[in-house]
């Protein structure tokens, strides 16, 4: 699954709103408004940092290491990434 496209059900399924998500990751230090959070998961901005997928994830009640490996995946160039599957 796409980063996106995770971000995105985990939000649905958390029934937060992505003001009340903004405001815990304010509380854990990050600045991410709900512009921010509604263009990461409409993949119109790249993926995240690390550290604000691993409090995405918190707050989301979601796998953090799932949803970096989603968006290590689409950071990765592809030829990197063919790379690294082959070997």
């Amino acid at each position: 699954m796409i980063y996106s496209e995770l971000l995105k059900l985990a939000i649905v399924k958390s029934r937060l709103s992505l003001s009340e998500i903004s405001g815990e990751l304010r509380e854990l230090g990050f600045s991410a408004d709900k512009t921010y959070l509604s263009k990461l998961q409409n993949g119109r901005i790249p993926p995240a940092s690390n550290k604000l997928n691993e409090a995405l994830a918190k707050i989301l009640h979601i796998d953090a290491l799932e949803l970096k490996v989603a968006a290590y995946r689409e950071k990765i160039p592809q030829d990197v990434l063919e790379k690294l599957l082959i070997s």
